[in-house]
């Protein structure tokens, strides 16, 4: 994968850098907004966590209308 082959997903400027799962420029704006959609640094483990606790509250929701 070459960086500099692809465009910036926010702009359309020749990508400079892959950071936050995007091809983004040396624009800032551009940087923010691939941290902003991907959650900020540790985002896919806060997303994949808060998935695990919603998954364990209807678990436990089943439990007490079961009762």
């Amino acid at each position: 994968m070459e960086v500099e082959e692809e465009k910036c997903q926010f702009c359309g400027k020749q990508a400079k850098h892959f950071a936050f799962a995007a091809f983004v420029c040396d624009s800032k704006e551009c940087m923010d907004k691939a941290i902003d959609e991907r959650g900020g640094p540790g985002g896919h483990l806060k997303a994949k966590r808060h998935q695990q606790a919603m998954i364990a509250f209807e678990e436990e929701q089943k439990k007490v209308e079961k009762r």
